[in-house]
């Protein structure tokens, strides 16, 4: 069965979290989705709230009918090195990338080094930690927009697999308010609507991205999307993307702040 979903997605568990889990399962389930692969930040996480998470995990499944699978992102050294924990129920508090890998595969997680480029975070990230991760995100809904995954993290996980690295690409909404939600699917084959089977196919490569204007097979060789216009103008949407993010974080050094309709607004229509 082919099963779809999203990945990398934060709630209120998330120091940065802006819905319940409820109603990001809501969400989910009005877009036809089966999954939710959440990742909240370990920042502010204890063992007692993990606990409370997972269980609430567990809730919104029931009520919802979508899946909801715990997991964590993990803030390495230095912090804005981060590593996503699919499937994780445990938390984890190392800050050694290879021991963070370690720690998520004993918890039965998958690992992935999350949005590799930012502030060049995987130069910090030694050759062997890198080996002992699972995958590696090519493309961020956050960072890249909807239409095509960074270009730069492709090439540069092309040169990694060259050096005989075994990560598989992945993609992740990167999603804390559903309005800048980026319709980034994956379509993942397995035999069951179960944590352990999705998390199976990815390392197996079992799956597909699907964005707005590109898709590609996990299992297919890794290729740069072609220049075209439109991916010129997907690049072009993406700079005025950026600069709004920009100018709303100028305005709130300053103590300035949009009206609520016009940043949500915004954000629907920059996504």
């Amino acid at each position: 069965m082919i099963l779809r979903g999203i990945c990398h997605v934060h709630s209120r568990w998330s120091y940065d979290g802006c819905h319940d889990l409820a109603e990001i399962g809501e969400a989910a389930r009005t877009r036809g989705l089966d999954f939710i692969l959440m990742s909240e930040h370990n920042r502010t996480l204890t063992e007692a709230s993990m606990a409370a998470f997972v269980s609430e995990c567990e809730a919104v499944t029931r009520a919802s009918g979508v899946l909801v699978v715990p997991g964590i992102e993990c803030e390495a050294t230095p912090d804005y090195v981060h590593v996503l924990g699919y499937g994780v129920r445990t938390l984890v508090s190392e800050r050694r990338v290879g021991a963070i890998a370690e720690a998520i595969r004993a918890a039965g997680g998958f690992s992935v080094l999350a949005h590799p480029l930012y502030r060049d975070a995987a130069a910090h990230v030694a050759a062997d930690e890198l080996h002992r991760l699972g995958g590696w995100e090519v493309w961020n809904g956050k960072a890249d927009g909807r239409w095509y995954p960074g270009a730069d993290a492709v090439r540069r996980l092309v040169e990694l697999r060259r050096r005989g690295a075994q990560l598989v690409p992945m993609a992740g909404a990167d999603l804390h308010r559903l309005e800048a939600y980026p319709g980034i699917v994956l379509e993942v084959a397995c035999p069951a609507p179960a944590a352990v089977e999705i998390l199976a196919a990815l390392r197996r490569r079992a799956y597909r991205v699907v964005g707005a204007a590109w898709s590609f097979a996990a299992a297919d060789p890794l290729r740069e999307p072609p220049l075209t216009l439109g991916r010129l103008a997907a690049a072009a949407a993406l700079d005025v993307r950026r600069g709004a993010k920009r100018l709303h974080a100028s305005l709130a050094r300053r103590g300035l702040r949009a009206p609520a309709v016009v940043a949500v607004a915004a954000r629907r229509l920059l996504k």
